[in-house]
């Protein structure tokens, strides 16, 4: 991956490093200082996006560019090269070396009985039963109760929200990472994963719904996070007096299910943890999952419908690839394929006249986003499981190209007879062996 993405070219890059060195200046004791700090912001958030080396997560990416830019070890009359030597380094200290230990709390809203012990996503820790006789469980339980009842805090921890709070689990995360806010953006991703991929082994059958509540709709999915996730030191103790939250009208009611149905629920589980663990394309299905808990778990229900447009997209083909294309595409994957193109172009529709600022007046975000669940998830689920075994989603594309008709497939399948039939034909003329 080159360092500077290519949607940008060698001179907006100049351009935009000629904007920093105007304003950047190393006194004798060698500090950095700038002048007109809000333009510096604009020009970072810049460098932010422009940059192209993989970086753990964006918090972490925001970090280094500031760091370099604030380094002594950035010349005053910096060239590109320079600014390039000194991110790298700065990268490199940061990933491998600059780590402390923070525990992340999260509250789960419906946790099913069996999602239970400790799992290890990539290299988060996450403990979805800590015991609660630990001194550790019990200082971060105490920390988040004192949080919570903090007079700077009321607005927000209303009497409602501390009682569906208590009703939440705790699941705690451990993590190394270079502070609070990476911390939490690392371990919200691993979480994000697991509770997708629980979404997923239960949505599979929902339909559409209507509901009414004071202080909003509620998402499609019902497996959700609570509004009050916090980073805590590897003793317990709040990293800081703020805290993470998720959107929250409040959570659906809770399941009550049959031993048969929990079984059903935890097999596709599995299933699925399975499919992502051997996918050729594991890093992306890794992606499916926590894409699909972020559009599902969203009670504001236009944007839940638009972010299950942006997973849609991102995995039935490329960027560069047409919506009508991906459209036939996913809707191959339904034995009723016709009918699933019509709610294609449907669902196409309305997701360009929002984006355009020209939505249709009408209230149905709510059936928007149970349609948009029921055209992405069978994909997803086809998506990840890879039950052809396909060797690249380059494959898995071509195979959803094919045609439906089974008339057009045995033709391709003539012309390809002969093509071969030829090919095996000049080879012999050549003289060429098997």
């Amino acid at each position: 991956m080159s360092f500077w993405r290519k949607e940008f070219t060698p001179q907006e890059i100049e351009m935009v490093l000629g904007k920093v060195r105007e304003a950047r200046s190393i006194s004798p004791e060698g500090k950095v200082s700038v002048t007109l700090l809000g333009n510096i912001d604009a020009w970072i958030s810049f460098l932010v996006s422009a940059l192209g080396i993989e970086v753990r997560t964006n918090t972490l990416r925001a970090h280094v560019v500031r760091a370099t830019i604030f380094s002594p070890d950035l010349n005053v009359n910096f060239t590109e090269k320079d600014f390039r030597t000194v991110v790298y380094r700065r990268l490199n200290e940061d990933q491998s070396q600059n780590f402390k230990t923070f525990k992340v709390a999260f509250p789960i809203w419906n946790s099913p009985r069996f999602l239970n012990g400790v799992k290890r996503i990539d290299d988060v820790t996450i403990n979805f039963s800590p015991s609660p006789n630990t001194r550790l469980f019990k200082t971060i339980c105490r920390e988040r109760l004192v949080q919570r009842t903090d007079s700077r805090f009321e607005f927000f921890f209303d009497k409602e929200r501390l009682a569906e709070l208590q009703k939440c689990s705790t699941c705690i995360a451990h993590v190394k990472a270079n502070g609070p806010e990476d911390a939490n953006e690392r371990a919200s991703e691993a979480i994000y994963e697991v509770l997708g991929l629980i979404n997923m082994a239960t949505d599979w059958n929902k339909g559409g719904r209507w509901t009414s509540r004071v202080k909003g709709k509620l998402p499609v999915s019902e497996v959700l996070i609570g509004p009050h996730t916090t980073t805590h030191f590897s003793d317990g103790t709040l990293t800081h007096d703020g805290f993470w939250h998720e959107h929250w009208n409040g959570g659906p009611k809770r399941s009550t299910l049959t031993q048969e149905k929990l079984h059903a629920w935890e097999k596709r589980y599995n299933k699925f943890c399975s499919g992502v663990s051997i996918s050729p394309w594991r890093k992306q299905c890794k992606s499916t999952a926590v894409r699909y808990f972020k559009a599902f778990s969203n009670p504001d229900l236009e944007e839940s419908f638009l972010d299950g447009w942006r997973l849609f997209e991102n995995i039935a083909g490329s960027r560069y690839e047409k919506i009508e294309t991906k459209i036939v595409r996913v809707s191959n994957v339904f034995e009723t394929c016709t009918e699933h193109q019509i709610v294609g172009k449907h669902l196409a529709l309305r997701r360009n006249l929002i984006s355009h600022g020209h939505p249709i007046k009408s209230d149905d975000d709510e059936t928007l986003a149970f349609q948009m669940l029921q055209f992405v998830l069978p994909y997803a689920e086809f998506f990840i499981l890879n039950g052809f075994s396909f060797a690249s989603r380059e494959q898995l594309w071509e195979f959803l190209d094919l045609p439906d008709s089974r008339i057009e497939r045995s033709e391709m399948r003539k012309n390809l007879h002969q093509q071969l039939s030829l090919l095996n034909s000049a080879a012999q003329f050549r003289g060429e062996k098997e």
